[in-house]
């Protein structure tokens, strides 16, 4: 027999609605707005989508031996096939990755929600309440960012190999707004800031591997007629091995920074936890002595390492290179210029 159109599209919706269902709980109305996302809801003929998916389900729950009708109002509705084996502790560190971004992103976070929505449809029953809660904060928003359309087209570029066009400014606002051509290589997560940063090879300027904000770029277009290969000869390892965030080095040797910290800071540095550090050396007076080793920019500073010296205040010394001592230096005297006796201090406003 053959299938007629209508057969065609029913077979087509329950496939669907079964892959939405093992992936989270839905409503009929979660079900309807994923299968018609440009339909409008009590608009013309939303009625009838919903009673043409409450058949689906009805036909799902013949079919598929783990379909659930859960309770509350509306009902909500599930497939209990569990798509993953990871260990416990795999799971866990997915799931906390995905929120970390998640709660850090800004804008909708249209793309950030659904891929916690996937990853806690794996998680046990008990859990499945309280992440959805957590989720609900979206509402019925649903205007996509720019941020949204810069991590979709810049996951796209890396996902299919295609290079990404954009256009991009150097930090802090200086200089033209210029076009730049990337070979995404890998998108990674700063680890101070959660922010998300493309690192590839930029065949415009440099023909080299840089390091690019995401939500620096503007106007992001994927080159789709092209393709890119990474080459063999690129070691991840190697370029973020001296990295303090997301700025390796592939060529240029990172920079040696010999650091002093007072007594009351030394403990701080005694507990470990910070990366390139050397073994500290201590001092009669309770001050200790350590070398970090950072990459450097085009500027010759290492520009992710200096604004954790300065976190110390005056409870650091930066004694060498001399370059990076007097890059230090000016940025205190800058601070202290601007906190000149006239500045009022911030008082709390009366209730």
């Amino acid at each position: 027999m053959t299938d007629t159109p209508e057969r065609i599209q029913k077979c087509s919706r329950l496939f669907q609605i079964a892959a939405l269902l093992r992936e989270q709980h839905a409503t009929v109305r979660d079900i309807a707005r994923h299968l018609y996302p440009t339909a409008s809801v009590h608009g013309p003929g939303w009625s009838g989508i919903e009673r043409s998916i409450q058949r689906d389900l009805d036909d799902l729950e013949l079919l598929e031996p783990d379909f659930t009708r859960l309770g509350g109002r509306p009902p909500r509705y599930r497939i209990d096939t569990h798509r993953t084996h990871l260990h416990p502790v795999q799971t866990l560190v997915l799931h906390a990755a995905a929120r970390l971004t998640y709660h850090r992103a800004s804008g909708q976070k249209t793309h950030h929600a659904a891929a916690l929505n996937t990853l806690t449809g794996w998680l046990p029953e008990h859990l499945q309440p309280i992440m959805h809660r957590s989720l609900q904060d979206l509402g019925e928003r649903r205007t996509r960012t720019r941020e949204d359309l810069n991590l979709e087209h810049a996951a796209t570029a890396w996902l299919g190999a295609h290079p990404l066009r954009f256009e991009y400014q150097k930090p802090g606002g200086s200089g033209a707004w210029r076009t730049n051509i990337i070979h995404p290589y890998l998108i990674e997560a700063h680890p101070q800031n959660l922010d998300l940063y493309v690192i590839g090879r930029e065949v415009t300027f440099h023909d080299d591997v840089r390091t690019f904000k995401l939500s620096r770029m503007r106007g992001l277009q994927v080159i789709r007629d092209d393709t890119y290969t990474i080459p063999a000869t690129f070691d991840p390892h190697a370029f973020f091995h001296a990295a303090w965030g997301v700025v390796g080095s592939q060529h240029t040797p990172p920079e040696t920074i010999h650091l002093r910290f007072r007594q009351d800071a030394a403990y701080r540095i005694l507990e470990g936890g910070y990366a390139h550090l050397s073994e500290p050396t201590q001092n009669a007076d309770g001050s200790i002595d350590v070398t970090v080793t950072a990459p450097v920019d085009s500027s010759g500073l290492p520009r992710e390492v200096i604004p954790w010296i300065l976190s110390f205040g005056p409870r650091v010394n930066v004694l060498g290179p001399d370059h990076i001592r007097a890059h230090w230096l000016n940025e205190l005297r800058d601070a202290a210029t601007h906190a000149t006796p006239t500045d009022a201090p911030m008082r709390e406003t009366p209730a």
